[in-house]
């Protein structure tokens, strides 16, 4: 009678030693994973965040996850028509070092007219050396709008 069972026979003694498990949960930083979580599937597709997953986009953004901030840039500035929160994402998207962000907030600023802070964006993505970079951006940029059932102003 060493080795108790459950009621669906299930192993406790194994269950419970934490002996026999590598994973140290004692030490997780939430703050880590939710700035540091790859939301790379709604980048690509912003609207199916919403609304199932708005909490976790919350958390990320709390967080400063930069892809949560270009998420929710696009979401406000092309959804919700709110400009200046829009560009505050999406700026801070691009502060985090996320490129697609930098990108589209480049071409935003260039847009509005606003062509030094434009210019200064689209410079960090390094495209007089290498084009590769920005047209990649470019074509990912693109498909996420593509999938915003917005109507794109003609001007971008």
């Amino acid at each position: 009678m060493g080795e108790e069972k459950s009621v669906n026979n299930y192993d406790t003694n194994y269950i419970c030693d934490s002996s026999n498990s590598n994973d140290d949960h004692s030490n997780s930083d939430p703050t880590n994973y939710f700035r540091n979580n790859s939301l790379s599937y709604f980048a690509a597709k912003p609207f199916e965040i919403l609304p199932k997953h708005n909490k976790f986009k919350e958390l990320c953004l709390e967080n400063d996850n930069p892809e949560a901030h270009y998420i929710e840039g696009i979401l406000q500035y092309f959804v919700h028509k709110e400009k200046r929160k829009g560009l505050f994402h999406l700026r801070h998207s691009s502060i985090g070092e996320y490129t697609n962000g930098t990108y589209l907030y480049g071409l935003l600023m260039l847009a509005l007219e606003h062509y030094p802070k434009g210019k200064k964006y689209l410079d960090k993505l390094q495209w007089k050396e290498n084009l590769s970079t920005s047209d990649h951006c470019w074509k990912r940029v693109k498909k996420t709008l593509s999938t915003i059932p917005a109507i794109i102003e003609t001007r971008y």
